[in-house]
């Protein structure tokens, strides 16, 4: 997992029904800055299309920042804040975390889970899973 955003995976909340490390707003402002690649504050707050003051919005991108997911580079008087990295890259690692932390407390529960989710898989991405599983099996019979 990248290092860097370990730090604010630490607390991950049901947010629109998929876990997130976000609050409302904060995944509104992931959300615009994945979409447009960077933003400075004054951007991302009128990308809300929200009455927002221009201090909230610097909050949470500032909060972003020190959670490491967005790093910053100086412009002008103020910072443009560009994602670490992309939706789809942090969505995985999301996945990751979930199903790592799930598998440490519980295995039994978590397999029983996946089994479940596998039915309602298509068929393609089960072939899929069945080539991961088989190539894992056979990288340790090495």
């Amino acid at each position: 997992m990248f290092e860097f955003i370990k730090k604010g995976l630490k607390t991950l909340k049901l947010n629109k029904d998929k876990p997130s490390p976000f609050g409302e707003l904060e995944e509104e402002v992931m959300n615009i800055l994945w979409e447009k690649g960077s933003g400075t504050v004054r951007e991302v707050r009128e990308a809300l299309n929200k009455d927002l003051a221009h201090t909230t919005v610097m909050t949470i991108l500032d909060r972003l920042y020190k959670k490491g997911f967005l790093k910053r580079e100086k412009e002008g008087k103020g910072y443009r804040y560009f994602p670490v990295v992309s939706k789809r890259e942090f969505e995985k690692i999301v996945a990751e975390k979930v199903l790592t932390d799930i598998l440490a407390s519980n295995p039994d529960t978590a397999i029983a889970a996946f089994e479940g989710t596998l039915e309602k898989l298509p068929e393609e991405e089960i072939k899929r899973l069945k080539e991961i599983l088989e190539k894992k099996i056979r990288d340790e019979k090495k």
